[in-house]
């Protein structure tokens, strides 16, 4: 019964979020196009220069995020309040601490390096670096803000994020048609300040809302050593990992930029758009499992912390694959409706962006599995350290020897298929989890189910011309065989009588109404 409560609790947050990301992804749609159309090619893309430049020096604060997530969620599985607010407050005042060390990197070498080293259009200089203050603002409120998330998450009160998340989504409708009807002076800076104001306000909101709701949240001076101990050794060790996301991420943006100018850095921009609003739908799945993944392990609960790994880690990649599927095929048609100026070669960036994605869906369970159990050392030591070190190098010597932009991304598709074998052997070696069932039940037969669907799928393009109608029929010829597909050889028995008895059981209530 306890496993049945924690599937419905996971389900019923996943839908939440659903209906957040879907009201945003539709809404990101039109507003991305204005933007771009406000913008221009070369301030978008110099907006995503500067972005990426912020980012890549907050690779520790993404390492102590996930720090205050795992330890807070722990805390909560094992019910411990009192170590809980003490938690909470050493995870502040460490937040706290890394803000004021980010503003002296923030103010010395990434000046140097927005000045000296990014590709800036003649006449931009100074809209680049009033867009690089703002984007500093932003960031060190955003560190001291991950607790409050971190403890909404934990709580798994997601409805809180889908109401926000579409009074966001609304706010975001509102912007463009300022930049586009408003009297700006530049309309660069004019967007970096709405975003900034409007983000401040979110967090200002949430603190709200955590010290209302949640104890925890109420600061006190935490004396407790061994909570810092635990949480920096935690850190410390992630912090090769999360150099590889964020740096790899932020550093090929930079080497675009370098080697191919701020059109490219567009380009690369509008595809990662497109698949940030694919892959919000796959990320509220894993954020609805991830705390059900820790209590399992604080709870000792080792047979359902295995079966959320393992079947979750199918789900995550059929849902990635069902909304992927028919992007993929009508890419050039979806982008082209889309903008009034497509950049270059973004289709091509979009399609292989989509390929690493689908490879690296499932891996995202293990590594939540790895995080839970609290031991990260052999994880970045490995998967981090093997990434960090060949993925920008490669990149780099494959630009300076005349390979196309295009290029990093076969890089980056290499690199996923090594590190999703490393991650799986470092949770082994915690606890007995079965690498060969992983990757027979997962990898071997999730790509076996989906290959059914791929033929039906590509059968509109094969006949007819780019229209709304052929992408309507790929959409069906890709939904339906995919469905068909999962269902009934995608997931385990169990599931799909429970799944067929509850789309029965709407359609009947429907019918009685």
């Amino acid at each position: 019964m306890a496993e049945e409560g924690t599937n419905r609790a996971i389900a019923k947050n996943t839908i939440i979020l659903y209906i957040r990301s879907f009201v945003m992804m539709a809404i990101g749609i039109f507003t991305s196009r204005v933007i771009l159309q406000a913008l221009g090619v070369s301030d978008f893309g110099l907006y995503g220069a500067i972005g990426s430049m912020v980012a890549m020096f907050t690779i520790i604060n993404g390492v102590l995020a996930a720090g205050s997530s795992r330890f807070l969620t722990f805390e909560l599985g094992r019910k411990d309040p009192i170590k809980l607010q003490k938690t909470f407050s050493a995870s502040f005042a460490m937040h706290c601490a890394m803000a004021l060390v980010l503003l002296i990197l923030f103010e010395t070498i990434g000046l140097w390096l927005v000045n000296a080293k990014l590709n800036i259009p003649e006449g931009r200089e100074f809209a680049a670096n009033v867009v690089y203050q703002i984007s500093i603002l932003t960031c060190l409120m955003g560190l001291t803000q991950v607790p409050y998330g971190a403890v909404i998450i934990a709580h798994e009160r997601f409805d809180i994020f889908a109401y926000v998340g579409i009074g966001e989504a609304l706010f975001k409708l509102f912007l463009p048609l300022c930049l586009v009807y408003g009297s700006f002076g530049d309309n660069l800076v004019a967007y970096a300040i709405i975003c900034a104001v409007w983000t401040i306000g979110l967090q200002i909101f949430y603190r709200v809302y955590c010290y209302r709701l949640y104890p925890e949240t109420r600061l006190s001076i935490c004396r407790d050593r061994s909570i810092y101990k635990n949480m920096l050794s935690y850190s410390i060790w992630d912090l090769v990992g999360q150099f590889c996301a964020t740096g790899n991420g932020q550093g090929l943006n930079i080497l675009i930029n370098i080697f191919f100018g701020v059109n490219f850095n567009a380009s690369r921009s509008v595809a990662y758009t497109v698949e940030d609003k694919i892959t919000q739908f796959n990320g509220n799945f894993m954020t609805s499992v991830v705390p059900q993944i820790t209590k399992s392990y604080a709870k000792g609960d080792l047979a359902r912390f295995f079966e959320l790994i393992n079947e979750f880690g199918k789900f995550s990649f059929y849902l990635l694959f069902f909304l992927s599927l028919p992007v993929f095929i009508e890419a050039d048609y979806l982008i082209g409706l889309w903008l009034v100026e497509v950049p270059p070669q973004t289709t091509l960036f979009l399609r292989l962006i989509m390929v690493y994605m689908l490879l690296r869906a499932p891996s995202r369970t293990i590594i939540t599995g790895v995080h839970a159990t609290g031991d990260v050392k052999f994880l970045n030591l490995t998967s981090g350290v093997y990434s960090a070190g060949t993925f920008l190098p490669s990149i780099y010597l494959l630009f300076k020897c005349g390979a196309p932009v295009w290029s990093c991304f076969l890089v980056q598709i290499f690199n996923a298929n090594v590190c999703t074998v490393l991650e799986t052997i470092s949770l082994r070696r915690k606890v007995p989890f079965s690498l060969r069932k992983y990757f027979t039940r997962v990898y071997l037969h999730s790509f076996a189910v989906v290959s059914l669907a791929i033929i039906p799928a590509f059968l509109p393009s094969s006949f007819m011309e780019p229209s709304i109608w052929r992408l309507v029929l790929t959409g069906l010829f890709s939904a339906i065989p995919s469905c068909v597909a999962i269902v009934y050889f995608g997931i385990k028995r169990e599931y799909r009588d429970k799944l067929i008895a509850f789309v029965y059981n709407k359609v009947n209530n429907f019918r009685i109404k």
